[in-house]
């Protein structure tokens, strides 16, 4: 017998939801390390006033191959990007957007905006935990992105191609059961 599926889904856990944001807590150090850094990138001119800090989680990297494309997996593109963040900026006066992606060098090229901080150099537990102090999330591909906006806990947009309809993909991964009913696809 074999099982070939995506399990991550929000449905084992809604039940529990809110303790379990009580109880997945980062360590201190940890989120010192992600509120001090993200305190560092707030443009002086917002200081003292409100915005909303929104997490790009952007993974590219080990799904830019030929057998992702064949199985379903999109890749993010520019114009995705453009539309995810014009949603907020069309919300919201000000809007930090605030990078974390396997490609820093894609994102540099393609994920533009007036306000656009990358984050660079930090341990993966603390990206996480600059997304858990983010407001909103936009999302691309993999686990470590649902898990992102999951933690940001506001507004989220997701990649309405996720999967490609009748590939592979789409008959393992149920966007229904993969992503919760509030998120986006755009």
């Amino acid at each position: 017998m074999s099982v070939d599926s995506i399990f991550a889904s929000y449905r084992y856990f809604q039940h529990v939801e809110n303790e379990l944001r009580v109880d997945l807590t980062f360590k201190p150090h940890i989120l010192d390390t992600a509120r001090n850094w993200l305190e560092a990138q707030t443009p002086e001119k917002w200081r003292g006033k409100q915005f909303v800090r929104v997490v790009v989680h952007v993974r590219r990297t080990d799904y830019n191959s030929a057998y992702h494309k064949r199985d379903g997996w999109p890749m993010p593109t520019a114009d995705y990007m453009r539309r995810s963040m014009s949603f907020f900026t069309n919300c919201f006066q000000r809007v930090l957007f605030v990078v974390l992606s396997d490609d820093p060098a894609w994102c540099r090229a393609n994920v533009n905006a007036a306000d656009v901080v990358y984050s660079s150099g930090h341990s993966p537990i603390v990206d996480l935990a600059i997304a858990s102090l983010c407001d909103h999330a936009i999302m691309t591909l993999g686990t470590y992105g649902w898990w992102a906006a999951w933690f940001a806990n506001g507004v989220t947009i997701t990649q309405k191609n996720l999967p490609k309809k009748g590939s592979a993909l789409s008959r393992r991964l149920y966007r229904a059961d993969h992503y919760k009913p509030e998120w986006i696809g755009l």
